[in-house]
């Protein structure tokens, strides 16, 4: 059985293996266990640069943020989404 310690080292670790250095500022946003004590729940945030316009080459700093779903009893990464926060 994996903490929730262990669990976000896993998010992170799946997460950075799949985006290599396209993105900044990492941070741990949200933890939950399931309801039924079988999944752990975890959102990552992170910075990117989109472009500020079609017309220009400038960017700006966005936000977003995955969710991953991870088994509890094995520490199995079984999906990774976008989480969208308003």
């Amino acid at each position: 059985m994996i903490d929730v310690k262990q669990a976000s080292k896993l998010a992170i670790e799946y997460f950075a293996s799949l985006y290599e250095n396209k993105y900044h500022n990492l941070n741990l946003e949200e933890v939950e266990i399931s309801e039924d004590g079988k999944y752990w729940y975890i959102t990552l945030g992170y910075d990117i640069d989109r472009p500020f316009s079609a017309a220009l080459p400038l960017t700006k700093t966005g936000r977003e943020f995955k969710r991953f779903k991870i088994d509890i009893g094995t520490g199995k990464v079984l999906s990774m989404q976008v989480r969208k926060i308003d």
